[in-house]
C-alpha cells in the first residue's frame, strides 16, 4: 500500500506524516514538492518520505508522481487572502485537475480532497449548518477550493474512483502561525478588537482531529462518495482570547469594534496592502470571519468515521501555546 500526499511540508501536511508513519511504520509515503521547496523536505527525512518534484501548475512535472501509488491526500493550495487573484484559480482549481489527470492515466485508486467549510460563505443562521447547505462562494481561495471539489467528484463519476471531501474550518495547532499571533499580541499587552463584543460563535479544528479525519477518509470505504464538515470545539471568539490569555496568565486586554467601522478599516488595511504591500492587521475577508456566527454540523463524520475530539478546548490551545513558546524566535514570531 502506498500514498501520496501534497502540501507534505505544509503545517497540516507535517501532522499527517507524522500520524501516518505512527500508525504504518511500513506504508509508503510520498510526497508531491515545489522543486522551490526542497530546503523544507529535510525535517520529514526521518520519516522515510519518496519526494517527488513537481507543481500543479504544470500539467508535464507531474508525469510519474503517482507511479505505484494507490491513496492520494490533496493538501496543497494557495490560501493566502491576498495572494494574487489568478492564483487560486490556477492552483486550488486547475492544478487539481492537473492532478485528477496524472491520477487517471496511473489508475489509482482513492483521493481524499482538503476544501474548506468557507464554501458557505458567511451570511449563515445561528445554527450549525450540514453538508447539504447551500454554498455561497466568495472569489478567491474559497471559489477555488470548490471548483476543485467539483472537480474531484465529477472526475470519480466519470472514472469510478473512491473520492471524499472535507470541509474543516480554521485549523490550529502546534505548528500553525495563527494562534499564535494571538499569542504574541496578549504577551504583548496589545490591545485586541472584539467585533461585536466577541459575541459570534465558530467552529474551530484542532490539527489532530483533522489528521485523524483524512486518515479514516483513506481507511474507511464508507466515506467513498461522501463531503464532511469537520469541527472540534464551538466557541465564541471572546472565549479564544480569554482562554489564550488564561494560558498567558494575563489579563485580556481588549476593546468592542463596531462591524460597520471594522469593515470600513478593513478596506483601507486593502488599499495598503495593494499600495505599499504592507500586510493589515484586519482586511473585509478577516473581519466578515471575525464579525459572524459560522458553526458546522458534524454529526456524519461523527457517525461514519468515528472522528470526535478527545480535548478540552484550553488543552488543545496549551499545546500549541507550548509549541510557539519553543519556537517563537526561530518562527520569527
Amino acid at each position: 500500500m502506498s500514498i501520496l500526499i501534497t502540501g507534505i511540508t505544509g503545517f497540516l501536511g507535517t501532522n499527517l506524516v507524522k500520524e501516518i508513519r505512527k500508525r504504518y511504520p511500513n506504508k509508503r509515503i510520498s510526497g508531491l514538492v515545489l522543486p522551490s521547496e526542497k530546503e523544507k523536505c529535510m525535517t520529514l527525512n526521518k520519516y522515510e518520505i519518496d519526494f517527488f518534484f513537481g507543481d500543479l501548475d504544470s500539467k508535464e512535472s507531474l508525469v510519474g508522481c503517482l507511479d505505484d501509488v494507490e491513496s492520494v491526500i490533496h493538501l496543497a493550495a494557495v490560501v493566502g487572502d491576498l495572494s494574487p487573484l489568478p492564483s487560486f484559480y490556477r492552483i486550488n482549481h486547475i492544478g487539481t485537475k492537473n492532478l485528477l489527470d496524472e491520477f487517471i492515466r496511473t489508475g489509482s485508486r482513492k483521493f481524499i480532497y482538503m476544501s474548506t467549510a468557507g464554501v458557505y460563505g458567511f451570511n449563515l443562521p445561528d445554527h450549525p449548518i450540514d453538508e447539504t447547505y447551500r454554498v455561497d462562494l466568495i472569489p478567491g481561495y474559497r471559489e477555488s477550493k470548490y471548483l476543485g471539489e467539483k472537480e474531484v467528484f465529477k472526475y470519480a463519476e466519470e472514472f469510478g474512483f473512491n473520492a471524499s471531501s472535507l470541509r474543516p474550518p480554521i485549523i490550529f495547532g502546534p505548528g500553525d502561525h495563527w494562534i499564535p499571533t494571538i499569542f504574541n499580541l496578549i504577551g504583548n499587552n496589545k490591545k485586541i478588537p472584539l467585533i461585536n463584543k466577541g459575541k459570534p460563535v465558530f467552529s474551530y479544528s484542532y490539527v489532530d482531529d483533522v489528521v485523524d479525519s483524512l486518515i479514516k477518509m483513506e481507511e474507511i470505504d464508507q466515506a467513498k462518495g461522501e463531503i464532511f464538515n469537520q469541527t472540534s470545539f464551538v466557541i465564541t471568539k471572546r472565549e479564544l482570547f480569554e482562554t489564550a490569555a488564561k494560558i498567558c496568565k494575563t489579563e485580556l486586554n481588549s476593546f468592542n469594534l463596531n462591524y460597520n467601522i471594522a469593515m470600513l478599516i478593513g478596506f483601507f488595511g486593502e488599499l495598503q496592502w495593494k499600495l505599499f504591500k504592507k500586510r493589515p492587521l484586519l482586511d473585509r475577508y478577516r473581519v466578515k470571519q471575525m464579525g459572524k456566527t459560522r458553526i458546522v454540523n458534524t454529526e456524519k463524520i461523527d457517525k461514519i468515521l468515528g472522528v470526535t475530539s478527545n480535548k478540552t478546548f484550553e488543552t488543545a490551545l496549551t499545546e500549541t501555546y507550548n509549541w510557539y513558546l519553543k519556537n517563537k524566535k526561530e518562527q520569527g514570531l
